[in-house]
């Protein structure tokens, strides 16, 4: 295996040093095995100083740290008071108080004073006042028994340094190993790998693995029509998030369709069912009216003759005479054919059991209304006005099944009545 460059071995260590999940002991290996970068990344400085200050949060080696922590870009803001409580635990629980109160906030060559002068980042007007007091307190006993009472606690000092570990740790950010998968093979891979040539894509084939390689060359070659015209890293994100979101809320939240569509085929069901009972009770009573008329006789002139009715044909063809079938016997006794008389046969009119026949005269049965239908007449004409039958009769077709405009005006005088 060839020797790796500084330029692999600055980002093993940013990305590796730089995760907090990452145990102490694995990063300080990481550390005494591979060299360190002579121009680290400022991520990697920054996890290297809160791992140094992790591991001794309150000692003067703890001091340096945190000003070299302030003088990296975009401190956190819970650094100043670390510092001061650091620095102020230090002096208070030092065996020589005065010694430790000048080497720390004595002007002008004070350790802490020269950071809470001259750092922005460590000055504030508390970091101040308490350099004033401890620089005060030299050779006042009352004064430093005070201050030993203030900031002599090395639990308080420490958690005012947890607190800015957890900020720093919580703000550090993706490592350059990251950065560069995400665009690889994460939200932004179909931009990368379309910018890029064949070789270079070949070598991010190697890095996202076959399965992934396929999918980021088949969403590359859809259809100009099928891409989003807006697709970015950030919109891509958002999708899959919406998706991942919409995926727990059906886990969650029970399905309404399936209960929806139970409801709508129990109407249906009952609407077909109240259908078929009308259509069954119409053909009952068209086969009693074709069985009527079946018995009746229709003359040519469509005048329906009842059995029994005598015809008459002599009053209406005066010059007819009637034929007697003893006279065309023949000599032995029998009739002949030819000399049969062919009358005409009466027009025959066929009458289907599922059609009426054509009598204007005969009226449809009467159905006795529901108070379903006079409930729903009533708040149609209250919606469409008194008069709009047929807009009622439409948007009303599961109450007024058999019924016509006519049926509905009627009604409604008789309502009104």
């Amino acid at each position: 295996m060839p020797p790796l460059t500084p330029a692999d071995a600055s980002l093993i260590l940013d990305h590796v040093v730089g995760s907090p999940s990452i145990p102490a002991a694995a990063a300080n290996a990481l550390l005494a095995s591979l060299p360190f970068p002579s121009r680290p990344t400022p991520r990697l400085l920054r996890s290297v100083l809160l791992r140094r200050l992790a591991s001794d949060p309150v000692s003067a080696a703890a001091l340096d740290s945190l000003q070299l922590l302030a003088s990296l870009p975009s401190p956190a803001p819970p650094i100043a008071a670390a510092h001061l409580a650091v620095a102020a635990f230090l002096a208070a629980s030092a065996p020589d108080f005065d010694a430790a109160a000048r080497a720390l906030f004595a002007r002008p060559g004070g350790r802490a004073r020269r950071a809470v002068d001259g750092d922005p980042a460590l000055a504030s007007p508390e970091a101040g006042a308490v350099a004033d007091q401890f620089e005060a307190a030299v050779g006042n006993t009352f004064s430093q028994n005070v201050l030993r009472g203030l900031w002599g606690n090395r639990a308080a000092a420490e958690g005012r340094v947890r607190e800015l570990l957890a900020a720093e740790w919580a703000a550090i950010g993706p490592s350059m190993l990251e950065v560069a998968a995400e665009r690889i093979v994460g939200h932004g891979a179909v931009e990368t790998w379309g910018s890029a040539d064949e070789s270079t894509r070949a070598k991010y084939l190697m890095l996202a693995g076959e399965e992934r390689g396929r999918e980021i060359l088949g969403e590359l070659e859809e259809p100009a029509s099928q891409v989003n015209p807006i697709s970015t890293p950030e919109v891509n994100k958002v999708i899959h998030a919406l998706k991942s979101r919409c995926a727990d809320l059906h886990s969650v939240v029970e399905d309404p369709l399936p209960a929806a569509k139970a409801a709508a085929d129990e109407v249906l069901a009952a609407r077909m069912d109240k259908t078929r009972h009308i259509v069954a009770e119409e053909v009952n009573n068209r086969a009693a009216n074709s069985s009527v008329a079946g018995s009746s006789a229709v003359n040519d002139q469509g005048e329906v003759l009842r059995k029994g009715t005598p015809s008459n044909l002599m009053d209406w063809n005066p010059t007819a005479r009637s034929f007697h079938w003893e006279d065309s016997l023949d000599p032995e006794g029998s009739r002949s054919e030819s000399t049969r008389p062919h009358l005409p046969s009466p027009r025959r009119i066929s009458v289907s059991p599922l059609q009426v026949a054509n009598n204007k005269a005969r009226r449809r049965k009467a159905r006795k209304w529901s108070s379903e239908e006079e409930e729903m007449l009533r708040k149609g004409v209250e919606q469409f006005g008194n008069g709009s039958w047929k807009d009622i009769l439409l948007h009303n077709p599961d109450f007024f099944i058999g019924r016509t405009q006519v049926d509905l005006k009627d009604k409604w005088r008789n309502m009104m009545r």
